[in-house]
């Protein structure tokens, strides 16, 4: 191919992986880069689904307003173990489990420029939360967009959307407002309809040539239906649940150079969610009245209806500075420290208890050094500090050999921590009836550890001969010690009430440290394809095979993923088709006593066909998607509705939905 040579200088420098600014051939690890265009391509209306289309991820919908998103499994319940970014932003809620609630993040699709996700550990930049991986949701510069743009989206189950984007120049000053109201009744079947609202707002000011002020103000609120009908002891019981999430983030960029640049920004997330329900302890005790005695059954059925209350509010505060230095022709520099507080007021979450709260301090530096040519040195570590915990160091060292222009292969090491969350260090959730303990949801621990990985990989990234084609190829070890899972607990010797039915059949959890070691190898590739004219074919596809003496913990990764997506230009006609594979995994949620459930692989399809016109002078876009083209099938599991249905028969399962967008440009 002639235009070999200068293949690598079109790659896209990413910004994520070692926060050194590199093309993606330099970087110390795999990434991933998802476009604007694939983003628009896709016609999803979810961000999370986007994240198919990246090997090694692993991601599913028990229900349609909520999704489930990990890298390489091991998030059975609540997947807390990879770092979620808008801008540089932690959106991971000290609520939720230490995770990210996928189905209510405060960015829309329209805003995003593209999103960098890194494959595998990346705690020496970011941290304990970046366990298994990164996504950075980098969202356009207003200086790089101009006018206005209004988008609505109607279709099947209820789907009724709109956008609304005005971007404004003035001198120096940039903005951009962005409203969105996403609507739908969910999936068939089940109580899981939407209505959120989203307002953001971003300015850009240059300050002179070398300083710019950013601001970006968010807010996010809305409606949620959760719980499922039929559930025992409606312990999952259906309601709607409400939430008010607001975030201020103001960053300061002074670049006394062009290879030189600090960073200082401070953010404030603040969420409030009202969630309240009953557990009833005569619901449905029909499943299991059969094993009851007479009394034990007159008891549950004359119980009353014990309220639920599960709200919570959640503050986080954050400061970070950040330098970026060439120490010479052949050496890039970035050190930095941060400081975040996390507050947490959940009284059903703590039992007894006030709000928690948990201090972080981070340390971090990286090094890129050109040591020849074809050689680079990538060296990175993190000291981080989280309350009384003592001082942890995340160390990272790649090499990358670049035996041509159009070749890169790397081979390298790190070591991570992740820390409990303050859920999984403190959780106390009792069902509480007239003074006595039906049910200990959760017990606190402690004494609980962070868990640790060593991870190993060699990665290839160059040109294919044909089809002007490149691949992404990574081969893993990970080695986890210390796996924070939610294990059975005794609570023999804790006041119950009589008889202790409820909490017989519910059982008790805790968080614990797996004993032994888990293992992960196996490989994972992108292959982007240009077999014809304004044609693409990308291909993703992963191999896990995990070891450990624990089948809850092998079960909990799916042995492979796979999609292949076609896009299609034809003048003004655009289109997309995604075919997607998930393997066989035991995740979802809800816990329920020696009850075990692994949900069957499946395939599904994915769909987009779009227009470009102008009607009046005003460019327009017609567009038509889809997703589950298939029909429906189960992607999770909620246990404790599994549990009344068997293991024979899926009881939470989603269907397609199909909506028509008309989005017009000013």
């Amino acid at each position: 191919m002639g235009d070999e040579a200068s293949f690598f200088e079109a790659l896209p420098v990413v910004l994520t992986v070692s926060r050194l600014p590199q093309p993606v051939q330099d970087t110390p690890g795999a990434a991933t880069v998802i476009d604007a265009e694939l983003i628009a391509a896709t016609g999803y209306r979810d961000l999370a689904r986007l994240l198919r289309l990246v090997p090694g991820m692993q991601v599913g919908q028990e229900r349609g307003n909520d999704q489930w998103v990990t890298y390489h499994g091991l998030g059975s319940d609540y997947p807390n173990q990879m770092q979620v970014l808008v801008d540089g932003r932690s959106i991971y809620s000290p609520y939720f489990f230490g995770g990210a609630d996928w189905g209510a993040l405060p960015v829309a699709l329209a805003d995003i420029e593209r999103i960098e996700v890194v494959r595998g550990s990346d705690s020496a930049a970011y941290g304990s939360n970046a366990f298994l991986g990164v996504v950075n949701i980098i969202t356009r510069h207003t200086a790089a967009e101009s006018g206005s743009s209004v988008q609505v989206n109607a279709g099947n189950r209820g789907i009724a959307d709109v956008t609304a984007r005005a971007v404004m120049q003035h001198g120096p000053l940039g903005l951009r407002l962005t409203a969105q109201r996403q609507r739908d009744d969910g999936m068939p079947d089940m109580h899981d309809g939407r209505d959120i609202r989203v307002l953001n707002l971003r300015g850009d000011l240059r300050l002179g040539e070398r300083d710019e002020l950013t601001l970006l103000a968010g807010l996010s609120e809305g409606e949620r239906d959760m719980g499922y009908s039929g559930v025992l002891f409606d312990s999952s019981a259906t309601r709607t649940a409400r939430h008010l999430d607001r975030s201020l983030h103001l960053r300061w960029r002074h670049t006394p150079a062009p290879d030189e640049e600090w960073s200082l920004a401070y953010y404030h997330n603040r969420e409030r969610t009202r969630d309240d329900w009953f557990v009833d302890s005569s619901r449905n005790i029909e499943t299991i009245e059969g094993a009851l005695p007479p009394a034990v059954r007159d008891y549950l059925l004359d119980a009353k209806r014990i309220p639920v209350d599960n709200d919570r509010d959640s503050r986080r505060d954050n400061v970070e500075l950040q330098h970026r230095f060439r120490a010479g022709a052949a050496t890039q520099l970035l050190w930095g420290a941060e400081w975040r507080r996390d507050w947490l007021d959940a009284p059903y979450l703590f039992y007894g208890k006030g709000a928690q709260s948990q201090h972080e301090w981070r340390l971090f530096g990286n090094l890129e050094w050109r040591l020849a040519p074809r050689w680079l040195v990538n060296a990175g570590a993190m000291a981080e500090r989280i309350d009384a915990d003592r001082t942890r160091l995340a160390p990272r060292l790649f090499l990358n050999w670049q035996p041509q222009a159009t070749q890169t292969v790397r081979i390298g090491w790190s070591r991570a921590w992740r820390q409990p969350s303050l859920f999984e260090r403190e959780a106390d959730v009792r069902i509480v009836h007239e003074g006595q303990v039906l049910n200990y949801r959760h017990l606190p621990n402690p004494d609980i550890q962070p868990q640790r990985i060593d991870a190993f990989e060699v990665g290839y990234l160059g040109v294919l001969p044909v089809a002007a084609g490149t691949l992404d190829l990574r081969l893993f070890h990970e080695r986890i010690r210390d796996l924070v899972q939610r294990r059975p607990v005794d609570v023999t010797g804790l006041p119950l009430a009589s008889p202790p039915v409820v909490q017989q059949v519910l059982g008790s959890t805790r968080w614990e440290n797996f004993d032994g070691t888990v293992r992960l190898n196996g490989l994972e590739y992108r292959l982007n394809l240009h077999p014809w004219r304004d044609g693409e074919l990308i291909f993703n596809h992963s191999l896990i095979r995990v070891s450990s003496n624990d089948r809850s913990v092998r079960d909990s990764v799916a042995p492979y993923t796979a999609g292949l997506t076609l896009l299609q230009r034809l003048g003004l006609w655009q289109g997309s088709l995604s075919v997607l594979r998930m393997g066989p995994i035991d995740a979802g949620s809800g816990y329920v006593r020696e009850f075990r459930y692994r949900v069957p692989a499946y395939t599904t399809v994915d769909f987009s066909v779009a227009r470009s016109t102008r009607l009046g002078g005003v460019p327009v876009e017609l567009r038509l998607s889809g997703i589950n083209l298939f029909g429906r099938h189960q992607e999770l599991a909620h246990r404790p509705l599994q549990f009344l249905h068997g293991t024979q028969r899926p009881a939470n399962e989603i269907g397609r939905q199909v909506h028509l967008s008309v989005r017009a440009s000013f």
